[in-house]
This record gives C-alpha cells, sequence and structure tokens, in this order.
C-alpha cells in the first residue's frame, strides 16, 4: 500500500494484475476454442473462403450488406487469410515483404503458431515490469525505475488494439489487451512515487495526456471522415508502429546515466528479454502475413532490445555484482 497525494491510501493494483491474467487467459481460450469447434463465419458478398487445403469456395450473401461496403471490399481486394476466429478473417492488410523460399506449410505455420505463442510473450512482456513497481509502491519509492517505458506502453497498447481490431486480426487485438489493463495500472501506481520528481512527473504526465489526445483526435478523424478502410487500418497502423518504436527506445532515455555510471540498473532486464522474444515472434508473423505495420516495427524493436541486452551485459547492475 502506498499514500495518494491527496493522503488516503492507494491500493496497488495486485488485483488487476490476477484481473489481467483472467483476460489473457479467457482470450487464449477463445483462440483455442475457436479452431476446436470451427465456429461458423459471418460473411459478406462476393467473398471466397481460403481453407488449409488452399482451395476457395464461394459463400453466400450476408443479409443486410450494404452495396457500398461490399463494393469498397471488392475494390481494395483485402487479403484472405487463415486466422483462429472466424471474425477476423477478412483483414485489410497493408501489403509489404514476404517470406519466400518456404514452403505453404512454413508460411501456414509462421501464420498461426508464431502469433499463439506471441500473445503470451506479449502478455509476458507487458506483466514483465509488474514486480519492478510493486517493489518500488511497497517501498515508496521509485529509485532507478525509469517511469517513461510505463508511460508510453499505455498508449501503445490501446493503440495496437485497435489497429488489430480494424485489420480483424485476433492475434494482434488479443496481445493487447491485457497490456491495456496492466500499464493503465502502472501509471496508476507509480503516479504517487513521482509526487517529488518534479520533471520526471511532468513528463511522465505529459506523456500519458499527450498520447491520449492524438489517439483520441486520430480516431475521431478516421471515424467522422470519408477515409476508406484500407486507408484507416494503414492510419491506424502507422500511429501504432510509431509509438512502439518510441516504446522500444524509452528504456535507452537514460543511456547517459548508464554510460557515466557504469549501471545500467533503469534498464528493466525482464521487460528487455520479454521485448527481444515478443519481437522476434511478431516479425515471422508479420512478413508471413505482409503487413509492414506488423514486422516492420518489431525488426527495429528487436534491434533496440538486442542494444538493450547488449549495455546489461556490459554494464550490470552494481547491486546484481
Amino acid at each position: 500500500m502506498v499514500t495518494s497525494t491527496c493522503g488516503g491510501p492507494l491500493l496497488f493494483p495486485r488485483r488487476m494484475i490476477i484481473a489481467v491474467l483472467v483476460i489473457v487467459a479467457y482470450s487464449n481460450l477463445s483462440l483455442l476454442s475457436a479452431d476446436a469447434l470451427n465456429l461458423p463465419l459471418p460473411t459478406v458478398a462476393g467473398r471466397r473462403e481460403v481453407h488449409p487445403t488452399g482451395k476457395s469456395s464461394a459463400v453466400p450473401t450476408t443479409v443486410g450488406s450494404s452495396d457500398d461496403a461490399i463494393s469498397t471490399r471488392k475494390a481494395l481486394k483485402p487479403e484472405e487469410h487463415i486466422s483462429s476466429s472466424g471474425l477476423f478473417r477478412r483483414s485489410y492488410r497493408a501489403g509489404g515483404t514476404r517470406l519466400y523460399g518456404l514452403s505453404p506449410e512454413a508460411i501456414q505455420l509462421a501464420q498461426t503458431l508464431s502469433p499463439k505463442i506471441g500473445v503470451l510473450t506479449s502478455t509476458l512482456l507487458y506483466l514483465s515490469p509488474a514486480a519492478a513497481v510493486w517493489s518500488a509502491a511497497k517501498n515508496n519509492d521509485i529509485g532507478d525505475l525509469n517511469p517513461l517505458p510505463l508511460s508510453i506502453m499505455s498508449i501503445s497498447c490501446f493503440a495496437w488494439l485497435v489497429y488489430g481490431l480494424s485489420v480483424r486480426d485476433p492475434y494482434v487485438a488479443l496481445s493487447n489487451v491485457g497490456g491495456c489493463v496492466a500499464s493503465v495500472a502502472y501509471i496508476v501506481g507509480i503516479l504517487p512515487l513521482l509526487r517529488d520528481a518534479g520533471k520526471t512527473l511532468r513528463i511522465t504526465q505529459a506523456t500519458v495526456v499527450s498520447g491520449a489526445t492524438a489517439s483520441a483526435c486520430l480516431w475521431t478523424f478516421l471515424s467522422l471522415s470519408r477515409t476508406p478502410p484500407a486507408g484507416v487500418s494503414s492510419a491506424l497502423g502507422l500511429f501504432a508502429s510509431l509509438l512502439f518504436i518510441l516504446l522500444s527506445m524509452s528504456p535507452l532515455s537514460t543511456i547517459q546515466t548508464v554510460l557515466s555510471k557504469r549501471d545500467a540498473a533503469s534498464i528493466l532486464a525482464s521487460l528487455t528479454t520479454a521485448q527481444v522474444v515478443n519481437t522476434s515472434l511478431w516479425s515471422v508473423y508479420g512478413l508471413a502475413v505482409k503487413d509492414r505495420f506488423v514486422w516492420g516495427p518489431n525488426v527495429v524493436g528487436l534491434a533496440l532490445g538486442l542494444t538493450q541486452l547488449m549495455l546489461k551485459v556490459l554494464f550490470p547492475t552494481k547491486q546484481d555484482t
């Protein structure tokens, strides 16, 4: 328990972390049940289902689908790929590089196994700061914990959730549900600890407020404008990609301190390790489904994660050594 700036007790959300685990477990069960039950799919006119055998078949028209929506989908030629949930099988992908030289079976494996493991590693990535935040809240001292990655994470998770929904990708969407809850819990937990750290507090508050403002403005504009679905997905993907790159770079905001003190305590080893594993899996998946907004930022995040791990090896935390 820590004390809020208003003088009352502030319970750090251990229950929220449990809630995150429940949400993630439910999400994974949803994916598995969709695969096992082979649930019927909501369909649209002119759609052709892609089966694991590679054959396609026509699907009847859904009642109530508009002619405008049908013509738009035909014109944009959204990619059809096999996914766990039928609700997400039709998506407006950004295109880009794909995995050449691999068999169809290997590509299908990259499209299904990599993101399923990626949902787990994303969850571990978002939960990796929990121990450090809990320790800081328990001791009522922020210590060496860098709040900037946590503040960017709270915006990035929501951006990726919205992008995943826009392209109807269950893996991208569900992998960020837990992060949305966890990142907000982290901000709630650390803000009272920054009351005496004027500059750090202002930067953290400004990051969250400006990120939330940019997100709200972008989502409102895209919702009210006549931007076609492919344009909406591209704008959301670009925004989420930029945020993820900033998130991956944010631990390096203390690099000057790391080099001067020769101590990388401000870089969380658990967060960095989870980032490297997570970005590796999502890079493979992004290449497999030809989505540059998935593989692009994750390749950058992988490089930045490896850089941070190198700093942890070169300048280990003094209290650990």
